[in-house]
């Protein structure tokens, strides 16, 4: 029996998964586990959980993948070092990380007590990039593919270009170190404000409402070339010998931009955010879309597919996903579900399946349900002896049908409600098992979930969860977007009764559902529709400015700390 572990580590959304042959059987994010958004180092906490998931022990496995290869790209890295890194702080960051690499097993070995990882055990180096790749080439089922992967950096390289055949992915162009679309993006993420790591959705959802006014400044002084991702590196300062790029606990990084950017844009001074913070939003978005489409039409012209799947932390921004699509270049696009660095443990995970173990076919890479799960019986122990939630009136349901029509009156009557079901799903959106849930058709509801519970930015928008069957009468289309990987634009006769989901650009980062990848879900978006004439249902991630909630006490401390109206836990419905 092949055990194989994947992991992302060392890096920001720490994360690991356990493929048995070739099944991938569980995965997890080690920020769901310890609470700490965006985490980075060594995700022990999601090592167990994946060997308990199994009843495994760590002396089971027999390989161990990483997302990332320090002997990637080592002439392009050696060379920068030995110009730019021979003094300064920035080397001791590059070495003690490189050496978290290759001390990996016996870093896992001291979190082990009594069992030890076998001697036999395999590590392998799995370029970042090609780990990307893979996670998107192998769940898209397509024979044949060009693969694209853009982020900030890894290993040396922010782009990543590969033809995908008969199982095989060849990188056959890159982008290296210090050039990036997704290094552009979170500079101008930070200099708007939102200083977290991560924070860069906050911009998407700000661009629409402002006007590309600036985007010729930008273009024309923040990139040396109009058509390639060559930056102008007068204003950057993530060559510098000193800067800072914190992957260990909370990812912290120092500002990319320097004085003179922000020299540029005077208003980012205020720290009210006003038309031209939303015009500066609206600019860098647009740049960063023509980047992306110069990379796709370049891409195009290589004439080896129509089909493209496309993975890397920038394949999060839903808006630019949308010019990808709407471009008509490609017949098919995949996206999976986790494209950013936490998937980067399954990619890894794949490469080392297919190229040591020859595996051809996968199972279970559809689904992002690959969380754990908690029994009917351990949560209602659990809320029977919780003195703080004996005020609130408590009902379990055996019959599935009565708990999901419940449910759907509930959110009819504008209830908000914490949804909590079966196996937590991985990546970094909500898709149905840790869902805050409300009522679409209510234009108050937005201002309601923020109030109550969510307590952000009203300029960011919540998402609508549509039957799959109902979607051409909605947008106008029957595109499969189970995982919210592309903004579309919502009908205008349609958008009116969705006001909670329609952005203030016409548009909803969407959800398809189906009976067969969330049975529960798409039940409860049914029931809706027979009280209301609408298949929809507004979805947004079960936290309160914190990761999504894991287990039952995550969510049960969520209802706690805010004003939700009710909480199901799997079966059991809890009112206020």
């Amino acid at each position: 029996m092949t055990i194989v572990l994947g992991l992302n580590c060392y890096h920001a959304d720490s994360s690991a998964c356990l493929f048995v042959d070739n099944k991938l059987e569980f995965g997890i994010e080690e920020e769901r586990i310890n609470r700490t958004k965006h985490w980075a180092g060594l995700p022990i906490n999601s090592i167990k959980a994946c060997l308990t998931y199994k009843n495994l022990k760590i002396s089971d496995v027999t390989d161990i993948a990483i997302n990332t290869n320090p002997f990637s790209n080592i002439t392009q890295k050696a060379s920068f070092f030995l110009r730019n890194y021979i003094v300064g702080s920035k080397k001791k960051e590059i070495f003690k990380r490189t050496k978290n690499k290759f001390n990996l097993l016996d870093n896992i070995n001291k979190n082990f007590k009594k069992d030890k990882l076998n001697k036999n055990v395999k590590l392998h180096f799995i370029d970042h990039h090609l780990s990307h790749l893979a996670s998107a080439f192998y769940p898209s089922k397509f024979s044949k593919a060009i693969g694209l992967s853009v982020d900030g950096f890894g290993d040396f390289c922010s782009v990543a270009i590969a033809k995908c055949e008969n199982k095989k992915i060849k990188i056959i162009d890159k982008i290296y170190f210090p050039h990036s679309l997704g290094v552009f993006y979170e500079a101008f993420t930070q200099i708007l404000g939102f200083s977290n790591y991560g924070d860069e959705y906050k911009v998407m959802g700000l661009s629409s409402y402002g006007s590309p006014r600036y985007f010729n400044e930008i273009l024309n002084s923040f990139f040396n070339n109009k058509k390639n991702i060559d930056l102008n590196l007068d204003y950057f300062r993530h060559t510098g010998k000193d800067f800072k790029y914190k992957f260990s606990g909370k990812p912290n990084q120092s500002k990319l931009l320097n004085n003179t950017a922000f020299q540029k844009f005077p208003f980012l001074k205020e720290n009210k955010i006003g038309k031209k913070h939303k015009d500066l939003a609206s600019s860098v978005q647009q740049v960063f879309e023509h980047k992306l489409l110069n990379i796709i039409n370049k891409i195009n012209k290589l004439n080896f597919s129509k089909n493209l799947v496309y993975s890397g932390g920038c394949a999060l921004n839903s808006l630019a996903n949308k010019k990808i699509l709407e471009s008509n270049i490609f017949k098919k696009i995949f996206i999976p579900y986790a494209p950013g660095d936490g998937g980067g443990s399954i990619g890894s995970a794949l490469v080392v399946l297919n190229k040591k173990y020859n595996y051809k076919i996968f199972k279970n890479l559809s689904s992002p349900y690959i969380g754990p799960h908690y029994s009917n019986d351990e949560i209602i122990n659990y809320i029977v002896n919780h003195k703080s939630m004996k005020k609130f009136n408590l009902r379990k349901y055996s019959n599935y049908n009565y708990l999901f029509t419940e449910i759907a009156k509930l959110i009819y009557k504008n209830k908000i409600i914490g949804y909590f079901n079966g196996r937590m799903e991985f990546g970094a959106r909500a898709l149905g098992n840790r869902s805050i849930i409300a009522n679409p058709c209510n234009p108050k509801i937005k201002e309601i979930i923020n109030r109550k519970i969510k307590r952000r930015e009203n300029f960011r928008p919540f998402a609508p969860t549509i039957i799959i069957e109902r979607k051409n009468r909605w947008f106008g289309n029957n595109l499969l977007n189970p995982y919210m990987s592309v903004v579309e634009t919502i009908k205008p006769t349609k958008s009116k009764k969705i006001p909670a989901v329609t952005h203030i650009d016409g548009t909803g980062r969407v959800q398809t559902i189906s009976k067969k990848n969330n049975y529960n879900f798409y039940s409860i978006i049914k029931k809706f529709e027979k009280l209301s004439g609408v298949p929809i249902i507004l979805n947004t991630s079960f936290n309160e400015n914190e990761p999504i909630v894991m287990n039952y006490k995550d969510a049960i401390n969520c209802f706690l700390r805010t004003r939700m109206d009710a909480l199901v836990l799997n079966n059991i419905i809890i009112k206020r």
